[in-house]
């Protein structure tokens, strides 16, 4: 829970806006104020200004890209309140909102261009297979809360919503060369060109790294993509993108260095986005295809997978052959096929509408994760909706409904109703409550791993999921304040929040008679109640100074209810998550920027059993020339500049002073 303390800011912060207001001495209109309030399309699936938004919506733009000490597109989401990022292992990063996750974030809606990312395998993302690094980036909106209403069931905890620098804004050759500890060599290139209403732009990349020291974690991933625009007039717009990504990535648990793989990711994928503007309305069809393939192998013997020598496997299970077989998940396979209409058009001056439908078919064949060697099928059709309405000058509300339904279970129904005050045409409040229902992912439906000597002798059964496995449920509750001060130069955005889950899917071990006397069972089994607030404070005294501080205090009374026991959920949450980016660009093309970050204690799902608090600082100086007309930059980076080592996610990763030198040419 907030404490006092925390109405008593607010209460500054009101007071405070006076007098920035006074201080100006220039009477300011509400519409010189609303015109330099930033929009954002990721709360409603509208482009709302942020004072009119139904969630709290963090905007990362591109002067915070670039001043970021960082070459990894997730870091760049450690600006968000009550965001966690992590590495699982030397490549493979996760970003989770408020805790409660393992190195598989599973509740999170994460889009590029519009496109889901989601994938099937692990009912996760896989942020290292994106083909994307920060320099590909325009700038990313992050909704703070569940947003199912929006984009459905992945949205339970937020939405992601990654737009890339547009191929009609770009023209030319990039080139981007970083490289450093861990041994990284990080190539980049980006060539853009233009033809009467086309616009193409092409994506190359190599990453390379070794990983955390003492670990086989080391990875490459190599990848190409191509994004085009089709723009006929302002009224008719067709975006497409064709690419893949192929890596190789060391996969395990850094407290066990001996049992670290080789996982082979290989993606691909196409996006369609046609936009049609007539008269007042805006209707814009999606369409996607995104195919992989995840291999995470190593084969033995029978006896090697029970853990039995081959007399004990003869004796145990007569007539049982110690042949050899899959040690691990092994290969998997997924195809995933979505379609999207939406709809948005004024009703009155007053009110605006947007509606749409959708469809969403997967396949996966996973043989060690189904104990089944057959495609497994997932079909859903969605409905959305979202009503924004302006009830006077100050006054306005948004009413926005997901309905879902898939191939095995009843239609899941998800509304959100907020409204939003103008104190005055710099001050906002808001008050919104939703209530979602996340309904299972195909890999948490099927999952079946069990260990056959012999076609219906199961001598080991692991992990199966509940046949009755329902939706996770989710009430949020929150009350909001966004400022602008000084004509807008300082900005403030406070969440305060209230979080029900029920019925969360979790593993529970119950006792069995086969050889380790006991399986994991997949089921509604957790629940917790979540309170806490965020702020953000952005602060641009000149154009050439950027400062922006985020912090999260989140508690949590959470429990896992097992028949035998009850596990807390409170660890599983950090208390305190914060970071600070200050950037300033100096004479002569010079800048520098420095990051602080910081976050209490946890202990992640599947991770280590405790993660010490921990804080670092960042820092990225750079010098910018202009040669014959092209520019040329050089920055260095230095990552936890103090060295004091700390641990991400899992014994084993350890991160210290982590140096990079990066080099950008306009060819």
């Amino acid at each position: 829970m907030a404490g006092a303390g925390t109405y008593n800011y607010l209460i500054l912060l009101l007071t405070l806006s006076g007098i920035a207001n006074a201080d100006t001495g220039i009477p300011l209109s509400e519409n010189d104020f609303l015109k330099n309030i930033p929009q954002a399309v990721a709360a409603t699936r509208q482009s709302l200004p942020l004072s009119h938004s139904p969630s709290s919506v963090t905007i990362i733009s591109r002067d915070m890209i670039e001043a970021m000490p960082t070459d990894n597109l997730a870091d760049l989401l450690k600006l968000v309140p009550g965001f966690q990022v992590f590495f699982a292992n030397g490549s493979i990063q996760a970003v989770t909102a408020n805790g409660q996750s393992d190195r598989f974030p599973r509740r999170l809606e994460i889009r590029v261009d519009g496109r889901t990312v989601y994938t099937p395998i692990n009912s996760s993302v896989s942020w290292e297979s994106l083909a994307l690094d920060p320099n590909d980036i325009n700038h990313i909106e992050v909704v703070r809360g569940s947003n199912i209403a929006a984009y459905g069931a992945n949205a339970a905890q937020g939405a992601i919503n990654i737009f890339t620098r547009d191929p009609l804004a770009s023209r030319g050759t990039e080139l981007r060369l970083t490289g450093g500890d861990w041994d990284t060599r990080n190539i980049s290139v980006r060539h853009s060109t233009q033809l009467g209403g086309n616009a193409v732009t092409l994506r190359a990349k190599y990453r390379e790294n070794q990983g955390f020291d003492d670990l086989d974690d080391q990875s490459y991933v190599d990848s190409l993509a191509l994004q085009g625009v089709h723009s006929q007039n302002f009224n008719n717009e067709l975006r497409w993108e064709l690419g893949y990504s192929d890596g190789n990535f060391g996969f395990g648990d850094g407290d066990h260095p001996d049992e670290i793989i080789d996982e082979d990711i290989d993606a691909h994928w196409l996006a369609l986005e046609w936009q049609q503007r007539r008269d007042d309305h805006l209707i814009t069809t999606r369409l996607s295809a995104n195919m992989g393939v995840y291999d995470h192998s190593r084969t033995g013997l029978l006896s090697q997978a029970l853990d039995l020598t081959p007399a004990q496997l003869s004796l145990q299970f007569p007539g049982a052959i110690d042949r050899p077989m899959e040690l691990e998940v092994g290969r998997r396979e997924y195809r995933q096929y979505d379609f999207e209409l939406e709809h948005s058009f004024p009703l009155t001056q007053r009110g605006n509408f947007l509606w749409g439908f959708g469809a969403r078919h997967q396949e996966v064949k996973a043989p060690n994760e189904f104990s089944n060697s057959s495609y497994q099928n997932y079909d859903s059709l969605f409905l959305f909706s979202n009503l924004q309405w302006q009830f006077d000058n100050r006054l306005s509300g948004n009413l926005g409904l997901f309905a879902e339904q898939n191939d095995q279970t009843s239609t899941g129904l998800s509304p959100r109703l907020s409204l939003n005050y103008q104190v005055s045409p710099q001050q906002h409040l808001r008050l919104s409550g939703s209530v979602a229902r996340r309904l299972p992912s195909l890999y948490e439906r099927e999952r079946l791993i069990q260990l056959e000597v012999m076609p219906g002798t199961v001598a080991d059964l692991i992990y199966i999921s509940d046949p009755d496995l329902g939706a996770e449920k989710f009430q949020t509750y929150e009350f909001g304040y966004l400022g602008y001060w000084f004509d807008g130069r300082l900005s403030v955005d406070y969440r305060l929040f209230r979080e029900y889950m029920d019925d969360g899917i979790d593993y529970i071990k119950y006792p069995y008679p086969d050889l380790d006397d006991k399986y994991r069972l997949l089921e509604n089994v957790a629940e917790y109640r979540m309170s806490g607030y965020e702020s953000q404070i952005q602060w641009r005294p000149a154009a050439t100074w950027l400062v922006s501080f985020q912090y999260a205090n989140v508690r949590i009374d959470g429990t896992i209810v097992h028949p035998d026991k009850t596990t807390q959920l409170a660890k599983r949450t950090p208390v305190h998550t914060g970071s600070l980016l200050v950037s300033k660009r100096l004479p002569g093309g010079w800048s520098i920027s420095g990051a602080v970050f910081q976050q209490s204690r946890v202990s992640w799902r599947g991770g280590s059993k405790t993660i010490p608090g921990w804080h670092r600082y960042d820092l990225k100086i750079g010098k910018l020339w202009r040669i014959a007309g092209k520019r040329v930059e050089l920055a260095g980076i230095a990552q936890n500049l103090s060295d004091e080592e700390y641990i991400e996610y899992q014994d084993g990763n350890t991160f210290g002073r982590h140096l990079l030198l990066q080099l950008e040419i306009d060819i």
